[in-house]
């Protein structure tokens, strides 16, 4: 039985998209800041990984959320889902869409993660909430593999995120 959410190889078109989305927020940053997020950039795409969480957990740790929102990006890409969910949940509850989808979809899927379909759904609807197609779809996979309690739980979850 296919539950709609198939695991993707690491890279591909999400990390495509994603490091298209750091870069522009990139542009949005104080000047140190961009230094230090572009240093890490270059390391992420030149492959280097390792090096690019040294340059930016200790900007995630002070509280930028863009850099915590990349540093799941690398976790997520190193094949470390569960390095990356504290570092999206960071980025997720400052809002940012991207990675309250990405983190619904680890919690969906399960594996490294414990499943968690009523977390999943709870950070889904935040993002769907925000008219993101991808999440509303997402989420439409999601609520199809739970019962309506559990979608009622997620909702008030989704509330105290």
């Amino acid at each position: 039985m296919s539950s709609g959410l198939h695991r993707r190889p690491a890279g591909g078109a999400m990390a495509v998209a994603a490091g298209l989305l750091l870069s522009l927020a990139l542009l949005c940053a104080p000047a140190a800041a961009r230094a230090d997020m572009q240093a890490g950039w270059e390391a992420y795409t030149a492959g280097d990984y390792e090096r690019a969480v040294e340059v930016w957990q200790p900007l995630a740790q002070a509280g930028d959320y863009q850099a915590a929102y990349a540093l799941g990006m690398a976790f997520q890409i190193m094949d470390q889902p569960a390095q990356s969910v504290p570092w999206y949940e960071q980025a997720a509850s400052a809002g940012l869409t991207e990675a309250q989808i990405l983190l619904g979809t680890i919690y969906a899927r399960g594996g490294d993660v414990p499943r968690d379909l009523v977390r999943a759904y709870a950070w889904l609807h935040r993002a769907a909430e925000k008219k993101s197609p991808n999440a509303q779809l997402i989420l439409d996979s999601v609520a199809g593999l739970m019962t309506d309690e559990e979608i009622e739980a997620a909702k008030a979850l989704s509330a105290t995120l």
